[in-house]
């Protein structure tokens, strides 16, 4: 079997494993690391995700690397083509494809105590071929829209169309004066919808719960804005800031403070009045969730609450409970025609950011030692497992603000207490996190959970597990998170 070698070893060419090579290159100046990613192409969820309508529902200008802003944009909310695009751009400006091996899965990852380095097994997902590959570092940088929820209906077997979940469509099968069923409400339910529903003979959307839907506005940062204020110094970093501050605003609606639910029951208010003014009446009295505002991840609306209005689209709230060769069958009774089933439900969160087979200190496996409580000290570490760094890991997940600044607190983390280790120095060979330290935050990221709208809002979402525990989102602010990623607790941290 081939072994291979590098300092680091990064898994993942999404925004995660992209940022933490440029961190190497730029800051560590330490180019000795290699990507793995069981994709063929850069991207993370901008490759894997092709689904018509598929875009980013936070402004392009801060949904993109601070090493790297792009201001010409052609849309406020770019579509997946272009995002996808922007990664090919960085990935060959900084030479990422040399030192990247694509269509690669991992195995297993095993701690070695007497040479303090892993030894990761790898499998080729196309050839079945396997390869070793030992570092000193493992960044982990998965994301956390892995693997896809599999759809579950009753008689699902016998039906004679295509089955397509978003995250895996296929462009061969088309949806043009086609009976298309989609089940699912959420994000990407809702651009699917927005983008089909004209071009369908009939769409019928089963949803198990109403969503909060917002207007989307899209003319602030207008492509030519942009490229105007392009020409000031500090202006695209000025502007990137007001963004951020504006985002982190939308705090108030998860916090769980007084003024916080004061904050809530006033947007509430309104998007209530303004979600039943864009649909038709028949949908008045099922379209506005009960839950609070922030339970689930608010939607910005892309044109889709006007897809109601149409004569061949219909948006049920009563679940399928039989699915034929040609139609499925709600609860009601009702039968719908059926020649293609779009799954649109979305992800298991807590199997993509775990699911990763590692060994650590004294054999202890990762799953194992979470035993269903996933997490990471600061989003980060986790203790027995000496030099492996979450990026964008457990708890890292922000309901209100871009995925991009907690992966650069993540990266800043790393760099305020293993700057020598990932660097090469000599002098570290080992950083870990003490168990005292772990437990601590685990109690108190559960605490203040509960103290949430994620905890309480009466919902079910993906920012919490069945079991009400938080293993995937941040429960403070972003603000908060940026503070402890430059000055983390140095107390906590054990370095040899």
């Amino acid at each position: 079997m081939t072994e291979l070698y590098s300092h680091s070893l990064i898994v993942g060419a999404g925004f995660s494993g992209v940022a933490t090579a440029i961190k190497h290159i730029k800051e560590w100046n330490n180019p000795d690391f290699h990507i793995y990613d069981r994709d063929s192409a850069f991207g993370g969820t901008w490759k894997a995700n092709t689904y018509p309508g598929c875009a980013s529902d936070v402004p392009a200008i801060f949904y993109c690397l601070a090493t790297d802003p792009k201001i010409d944009w052609s849309h406020m909310y770019p579509f997946q083509d272009e995002l996808f695009q922007y990664f090919q751009d960085v990935a060959a400006k900084y030479g990422l494809p040399d030192k990247s091996t694509l269509n690669t899965e991992i195995v297993e990852m095993r701690w070695n105590e007497k040479t303090k380095e892993y030894t990761t097994t790898l499998r080729n997902v196309k050839t079945g071929d396997t390869h070793t590959h030992r570092s000193k570092v493992v960044f982990v940088g998965r994301g956390c829209l892995v693997a896809p929820n599999k759809l579950k209906l009753p008689g699902l077997e016998n039906f004679k169309g295509p089955v397509m979940h978003t995250a895996r469509w296929d462009h061969k099968n088309s949806i043009v004066n086609k009976n298309v069923v989609v089940v699912g409400h959420g994000c990407s339910a809702v651009q699917v919808v927005s983008e089909i529903a004209p071009k369908c003979k009939t769409l019928t959307q089963f949803a198990r719960s109403p969503q909060w839907i917002i207007p989307r506005i899209e003319k602030i940062l207008h492509p030519g804005f942009m490229k105007f204020i392009s020409y000031f110094p500090g202006a695209v970093q000025l502007t990137r800031l007001v963004l951020f501050f504006l985002l982190e605003y939308s705090w108030t609606m998860f916090s769980g403070a007084w003024w916080s639910k004061l904050d809530n029951r006033l947007k509430s208010a309104f998007t209530s009045r303004w979600m039943r003014s864009k649909v038709p009446a028949k949908y008045h009295d099922v379209i506005v969730p009960k839950f609070s505002m922030g339970c689930k991840r608010t939607i910005f609306d892309p044109g889709y609450l006007k897809q109601l209005w149409l004569p061949t689209m219909e948006l049920s709230f009563d679940p399928i409970v039989q699915v034929k060769e040609h139609s499925v069958v709600s609860r009601n009774g009702l039968e719908y025609q059926a020649d293609v089933i779009v799954d649109a439900t979305g992800f298991d969160i807590p199997k993509s950011i775990s699911g990763l087979k590692v060994i650590g200190e004294n054999g202890i496996e990762l799953d194992e030692f979470w035993n269903g409580r996933v997490s990471a000290y600061e989003t980060v570490q986790v203790p027995n497992f000496p030099n492996l760094f979450f990026i964008f890991g457990p708890n890292a997940l922000t309901g209100h603000n871009s995925v991009t600044f907690a992966i650069d607190n993540s990266l800043v983390y790393v760099d305020k207490v293993a700057r020598d280790l990932v660097s090469g120095k000599p002098n570290c060979s080992y950083v870990s996190v003490t168990e005292e330290a772990y437990d601590k935050w685990v109690d108190e990221v559960q605490e203040a959970t509960s103290k949430t709208t994620f905890g309480s809002g009466g919902c079910a979402s993906w920012y919490l597990g069945a079991n009400k525990y938080n293993g995937t989102t941040y429960p403070w602010t972003q603000i908060r998170a940026w503070w402890h990623s430059h000055f983390p607790n140095q107390k906590d941290i054990i370095r040899h």
